[in-house]
């Protein structure tokens, strides 16, 4: 949710973002982990490094001098003191573990080693919404600007058209997107891969600690192979995948420009924020599918868009596997295209404050002309990887019986949360609240399951069969009363 606070001097205040999905690398809190900021040279192979991550980087402040250490541990674990919500930390002596780290913190002699113990205090919460990220990241604006929104994706991050995800052990595509060069190399969704660079996968991923709830294996293998698979626009990479019939394949692929428009919010990286609509014939009715990656400002006038272009279908699927989040607020407007009353979607409890999570019926479409709120079926897909505002927006419309929801249950990470600047210049991105859904329980841990468990299978992806949207598109199609239309 963006909010302001008069003393914070205009940062901005948000519900979403695990911050797994953005640009480079931090750790804290559930793992999250942030993929490349600064591109190759063009047209450039990029070398193989097997013991590292072969994706380039950020150009790392990790190794300079730190001035000060102990004032920048001070403000992060007074911020967090005085903003988390449960007065027992989580179970966490927050005196104790400040009495323990301090002197780590003093003697910190780089950004680096300041990094490391600050990330380890926050990590100590084993909660959602809590990382330090770099300066360099936080301040990296070449590829947007916070102001004026709305530019194309150019250089910041280079997409090969597929998406993947962890099955059973391995890296498999799930989708392989018609134009994009992985389609153009004739590679399709459940292929699994193999090696990245002459870098074998299998072993990379074996190493990930276990963990009791697969959805943290998963979103581990995810942030892995998505900083492995990383590069900009015009970069090569070599890719080797096990094909439908079991067969090694190698091809070399070079990165296009990512789709969408590269946005920032407040302290955060940049990201890129893409979304798309179509409509699907399905048992004679027309089924409108919606599929978006993240929650931010940008995408809230096509989304508007989408839904005018989309009045006329019989019903609507919204496909929102893969979204990790944004502003919160957004929820409440994109749940007002579907609800024709004021609704709460779930309640945020704040140290001494709570704050609901209301909807906002829409009724003027783009053109300024009176409308109605889509009243037909509603569908939603999730996976693991949908996570914070996404898990707000589902977990509200799933509880109030207003959407249908398709797929596997959602990642369990929907705290609201601030970045805010420490002395050293790095940012402290941490949660001020809690959540609960409409009907009083936590979506933390427990995320939104679906009325329908449709998990993909490789099996099913290399028939082309998507199980999840296609059990939302039927789902969809026959909760319409009147006739078919041929």
């Amino acid at each position: 949710m963006t909010l302001k606070r008069a003393h914070w001097s205009g940062r901005l205040v948000r519900l979403g973002l695990p911050l797994a999905a953005t640009t480079v690398v931090v750790v804290g809190g559930c793992a999250p982990v942030f993929r490349r900021v600064e591109p190759l040279e063009p047209h450039t192979a990029r070398p193989s490094l097997c013991g590292q991550a072969a994706a380039p980087v950020a150009r790392s402040r990790s190794a300079e001098p730190v001035v000060n250490p102990v004032a920048t541990f001070d403000t992060a674990w007074s911020i967090i003191r005085r903003t988390h919500w449960d007065t027992t930390y989580n179970g966490v002596n927050w005196l104790a573990l400040r009495e323990e780290l301090r002197p780590r913190a003093a003697a910190a002699h780089t950004r680096g080693e300041l990094r490391l113990v600050l990330s380890e205090m926050v990590g100590r919460l084993r909660q959602s919404h809590f990382a330090i990220i770099p300066q360099e990241l936080a301040d990296n604006d070449r590829s947007a600007d916070t102001t004026t929104a709305g530019q194309p994706a150019r250089g910041g991050g280079g997409s090969l058209g597929w998406r993947f995800r962890y099955l059973d052990g391995a890296m498999v595509l799930t989708g392989v997107d018609s134009g994009g060069p992985a389609w153009a190399a004739g590679v399709r969704a459940g292929w699994t891969v193999q090696a990245v660079d002459g870098c074998p996968l299998a072993p990379r991923l074996a190493a990930l600690p276990d963990d009791p709830d697969p959805r943290h294996v998963a979103l581990r293998a995810f942030q892995l192979a998505s900083r492995l698979l990383d590069g900009g626009e015009g970069d090569r990479i070599a890719v080797s995948l096990t094909d439908g019939k079991h067969r090694l394949q190698t091809h070399t692929l070079t990165f296009a420009a990512a789709p969408g428009t590269v946005t920032k919010f407040g302290n955060l990286p940049p990201m890129v924020a893409h979304l798309e609509w179509e409509r699907v014939r399905q048992g004679g009715r027309t089924v409108g599918v919606i599929r978006f990656n993240t929650w931010m400002p940008v995408l809230s006038a096509q989304f508007d868009a989408a839904i005018d272009s989309l009045r006329s279908a019989d019903a609507i699927v919204l496909d929102v596997r893969g979204n990790l989040g944004g502003v919160g607020g957004m929820s409440m407007g994109f749940a007002g295209h579907f609800v024709d009353t004021v609704l709460t979607l779930g309640t945020m409890h704040q140290r001494g404050a709570t704050l609901r999570m209301v909807t906002n019926p829409r009724r003027v479409d783009t053109r300024a002309r009176a409308v109605k709120p889509f009243a037909g079926p509603l569908a939603l897909v999730v996976d693991e990887l949908s996570a914070s505002t996404t898990e707000i927006f589902a977990g509200g419309l799933q509880g109030h019986r207003r959407a249908t929801v398709f797929g596997t249950r959602t990642a369990g990470q929907a705290l609201p949360s601030v970045p805010e600047r420490l002395p050293n210049g790095d940012i402290l991105y941490h949660a001020i609240a809690d959540f609960v859904g409409p009907t009083g329980t936590p979506v933390e841990g427990a995320g939104v399951l679906p009325d329908h468990v449709t998990p993909p299978t490789a099996r099913a992806l290399v028939e082309g069969r998507d199980p999840a949207l296609q059990a939302a598109l039927h789902w969809a199609a026959t909760q319409v009363s009147r006739p078919p239309v041929p």
